[in-house]
């Protein structure tokens, strides 16, 4: 049995990360990425369901003590596996990251 209570989220959505870069991976790589833990996150079934595969421009939590460290996530993950930010994710992220003077990047 599955729960759409509980979903296992990719921070950042295989789409996005598809569109980002992952694209050029062989499957070695795509596989590494998706089953990263960094990459991966408990979260209510809706949540994950609303988010799709949105990135940071388009859908942050709406727990905004969250937003913060769901940000740098997004920002280490990407660091990681060297996939592209749009202008308008970064522009998100930078609004975010404004309030998150301690935050630091997960490693």
């Amino acid at each position: 049995k599955t729960s759409a209570l509980i979903q296992i989220d990719h921070v950042v959505a295989l789409q996005n990360a598809w569109e980002s870069g992952a694209w050029k991976w062989n499957r070695a790589k795509r596989l590494k990425f998706g089953n990263d833990m960094m990459n991966l996150l408990a979260v209510e079934g809706a949540a994950n369901q609303e988010k799709g595969s949105a990135s940071a421009a388009y859908w942050l939590p709406s727990n905004k003590t969250f937003r913060c460290e769901y940000v740098a996530r997004q920002i280490a993950v990407k660091y990681k596996y060297g996939l592209t930010v749009t202008r308008e994710e970064k522009q998100s992220m930078e609004s975010v990251l404004h309030n998150c003077s301690a935050q630091k990047l997960p490693k």
